[in-house]
């Protein structure tokens, strides 16, 4: 009897310093992937600063004015050029009698516009 439970003692110590092995190594496992996690999110951290300082100079208005100007002829909008999206023609109005009406007052929106631009000048 006495030696059944000396082995079954030295069985059970055995299986914990094995499974104190293996809790081991998965320890030092995990400490290496953390490490490299965390090495990761400091990169990150660095290219997301990096990109942030890019975003800025290339939003900058002063930067984007004289793009525009350099690469866009645009000159600023005109009173006529603007009109009301109700005088727009669309196909699925069937009545001619409706477009023409709109036309007028899309008409004489322009007029008053132009009005008002000449006063401003």
């Amino acid at each position: 009897m006495k030696y059944a439970a000396t082995c079954l003692w030295i069985t059970l110590v055995v299986f914990m310093i094995f499974g104190t092995f293996i809790m081991k190594n998965r320890v030092q496992d995990l400490e290496k992937e953390l490490v490299r996690i965390n090495a990761a999110i400091k990169e990150d951290i660095k290219t997301i600063h990096i990109l942030k300082a890019e975003w800025s100079h290339l939003n900058n208005p002063e930067r984007l004015r004289s793009l525009a100007n350099r690469h866009a002829s645009l000159s600023p909008v005109k009173a006529e050029q603007i009109i009301d999206y109700a005088s727009l023609p669309f196909e699925y109005e069937s009545n001619d009698a409706e477009r023409r009406m709109l036309a007028r007052q899309n008409l004489k929106q322009t007029r008053e516009l132009r009005q008002l631009a000449r006063a401003q000048r």
